[in-house]
């Protein structure tokens, strides 16, 4: 059952993410406004960050599987990035430090946390030690703060916005899947892990409804 619930995780969390981006991305074909592209090119990146991540699993060479997990972790830093910033566009208002230069100090953070992986990652340990490091270090802090910005948003709106209520629940998606990788990556192989992983696709099926249907991301 933690198998199957496992693959249904991935296969969902990709899924969505790529889902989303083709959302967006048309939204920008047919409007040609910067934030849609922004989001789509965000979570297309966040999609494909998990393509190494199931593909080095399959590779018996410890080095193959390393560039895999290096390239991986990069892939995850860029889509965060990107995703932060356009969660700030909500938020913070044109030229606003919280904007652009807050996103390429958070990208430099977290590049040079991948850095420091590379040179300290063995082939024996790659799996495991940036597992915890893509989870821990970078999902988790990233998407609890992309859930502060929701909920602030959330809470600024006005009580009969139609918004108002999808925002929240964007919000709460986003802060779901980061205590996932936040606690989930600590109970790895443990008998309650099929919870984790249950949240985990409640957390993106929730995050589809929001952002699409919900319209969480549109200023009006």
């Amino acid at each position: 059952m933690v198998e199957i619930l496992r693959w249904m995780s991935t296969i969902v969390s990709i899924s969505v993410k790529f889902l989303l981006a083709f959302y967006f991305m048309r939204i920008y074909s047919k409007q040609k406004l910067g934030t849609p592209l922004i989001w789509g090119t965000g979570f297309f990146f966040f999609g494909l960050s998990q393509v190494p991540g199931v593909a080095y699993r399959y590779f018996e060479d410890p080095f193959t599987a390393t560039a895999f997990s290096i390239l991986g972790m990069f892939l995850v830093v860029l889509s965060l990035s990107v995703l932060y910033y356009g969660a700030s566009i909500l938020l913070f208002p044109k030229g606003s430090v919280m904007r652009e230069k807050i996103s390429l100090l958070l990208f430099i953070i977290m590049v040079c946390i991948t850095a420091g992986l590379a040179v300290t990652v063995t082939p024996e340990n790659v799996l495991s030690r940036g597992f915890r490091v893509i989870a821990t270090g970078l999902i988790f802090p990233m998407s609890m703060v992309i859930a502060v910005i929701f909920i602030i948003t959330w809470y600024k709106l006005e009580p009969d916005n139609s918004r108002r209520a999808n925002v929240f629940l964007v919000g709460c998606a986003w802060c779901i899947y980061g205590l996932v990788n936040g606690i989930g990556s600590f109970f790895v192989g443990m008998s309650c892990e099929w919870v984790f992983y249950s949240l985990a696709i409640v957390s993106f099926l929730i995050l589809l409804y929001g952002m699409t249907l919900g319209k969480a991301t549109q200023s009006s």
